[in-house]
C-alpha cells in the first residue's frame, strides 16, 4: 500500500476516501467538503453561517497567533467576517504550564487584532508528539445572498494576488531555523523574514476586495503555495488559467531564504497572500483600492477554459504545465534538515 508523504493528502484521495462520507443529508448545508473549497457554508434563516477547520503543524513559533489568522482568512475569504474561534491544544509529554500560557497568549492576542471572541476548545499532554499542535476552528456570519465561494470564476476573469508568494513559509524558515539562515543571509534579513508572520492574515484584503464589487471568487493558498492555490481555484471552478511567472510578487528575503535551500517560492506556504477572481471590469479598481489600503496587489494572468489548460508563463517565455501538488516546500524542508 502507498503511503502519504508528510503535508495534505493527494486530491484523488481527499476525493475518494474523505468527501463522499457526509453522514446524513441535511438541506441547511449549502457548501460542503470539495477541492479548492476551504469553509462551509450553513443556512440559518436570512444568514448563513461559515466555518472553518485548520491546523498548524509546520510552525513551532507564532503558532497561536497562525491558528487564529489562518482560520479567520478562509472565513474572510467567503466575504464573512470572523466571530467566533476554538481550538484543540496538543502537547508533548513533559510540557509545562509556560508553554500553554505562551501558546495561548498568541491565540488571544490575534483574536482581539480581529476582534474574534474565544469560545471554548480543548487542551491535553498526547503521548508521541516531538512538538506541539494546535488545531484551530472558526466561525462567521454572513448575510444570504452575499457569501462567496472558490467556484464562480469564469474564463475571462482576471487572477488578482495581493502581497507576494511564500510569506508564511519564509516566516516558518525564518523563525525555526535562524542561526543556519543567520549565517548566510544576515540578521537583518532574517528579522525582516520572521517578521512576516504580522503579515499573515488577508482578512482586510478579502473584505476590502468584496466591499469594492466585482469578486467572483476567492481562495487563501496556503499548502503547496501560490501555484497549488491558483490550481485550487481553478479546479473548484472548472476552469483553465494562464499565469506569469514575472509579474508575481516574490520578497528579497523569500527568495534569499528559499535559495537555501533550494526551494521554489511558488510552492512555499502562502498565507497572507490572497487569490481574487475578479470580473475583469473591476479588477482595476480591486487593485487600486486594495493599493489605497496599503495592501499591495497585482493582476497575475487571467482565467481561461478548461481546454486551453492551466499554465504558468516563465520570465523566459516558456510555459509549464500546473497540475495538483499539495506537499508543500516546507515538510520537505523539515525531513531534510532532521535527518541532517
Amino acid at each position: 500500500m502507498h503511503h502519504f508523504k508528510t503535508g495534505k493528502i493527494p486530491s484523488e484521495n481527499l476525493v475518494r476516501n474523505v468527501f463522499r462520507y457526509k453522514g446524513i443529508r441535511d438541506p441547511s448545508v449549502i457548501l460542503g467538503s470539495s477541492i479548492g473549497e476551504d469553509a462551509a457554508l450553513v443556512s440559518l434563516g436570512n444568514k448563513i453561517l461559515v466555518l472553518k477547520t485548520d491546523p498548524v503543524t509546520g510552525a513551532s513559533t507564532d503558532m497561536g497567533w497562525l491558528a487564529v489568522h489562518i482560520n479567520a482568512n478562509d472565513i474572510a475569504c467567503r466575504g464573512a467576517k470572523p466571530r467566533w474561534f476554538l481550538c484543540d491544544l496538543l502537547l508533548p509529554e513533559k510540557s509545562d504550564s509556560g508553554l500553554v500560557d505562551r501558546i495561548m497568549s498568541q491565540v488571544d492576542r490575534a483574536a482581539k487584532q480581529l476582534n474574534v471572541s474565544i469560545v471554548g476548545g480543548h487542551t491535553e499532554v498526547t503521548p508521541g508528539l516531538k512538538r506541539p499542535i494546535i488545531v484551530g476552528y472558526m466561525v462567521g456570519v454572513v448575510g444570504k445572498g452575499e457569501s462567496i465561494t472558490s467556484s464562480r470564476a469564469k474564463p475571462g476573469d482576471h487572477v488578482i494576488m495581493t502581497k507576494s508568494a511564500g510569506i508564511e513559509g519564509t516566516a516558518i524558515l525564518a523563525s525555526d531555523y535562524s542561526q543556519k539562515i543567520r549565517r548566510k543571509v544576515g540578521a537583518r534579513t532574517v528579522a525582516r523574514a520572521s517578521a512576516l508572520t504580522m503579515k499573515i492574515s488577508v482578512v482586510d484584503d478579502a473584505l476590502t476586495a468584496v466591499r469594492t464589487g466585482g469578486v467572483r471568487a476567492m481562495h487563501d493558498p496556503t499548502e503547496g503555495g501560490l501555484l497549488q492555490g491558483v490550481w485550487e481555484l481553478a479546479e473548484a471552478s472548472k476552469v483553465g488559467f494562464q499565469i506569469y511567472e514575472s509579474v508575481i510578487p516574490i520578497l528579497p528575503e523569500t527568495k534569499r531564504i528559499c535559495s537555501i535551500f533550494d526551494v521554489n517560492s511558488l510552492r512555499l506556504m502562502s498565507s497572507g497572500c490572497l487569490l481574487i477572481a475578479a470580473d475583469r471590469r473591476r479588477s482595476n479598481k480591486i487593485v487600486e483600492r486594495l493599493r489605497r489600503k496599503g495592501i499591495p496587489a497585482q493582476i497575475i494572468g487571467r482565467f481561461t477554459t478548461r481546454r486551453r489548460g492551466r499554465t504558468l508563463v516563465r520570465e523566459d517565455g516558456t510555459s509549464v504545465e500546473i497540475g495538483s501538488q499539495e506537499r508543500d516546500e516546507l515538510y520537505r524542508i523539515i525531513e531534510s534538515q532532521r535527518a541532517s
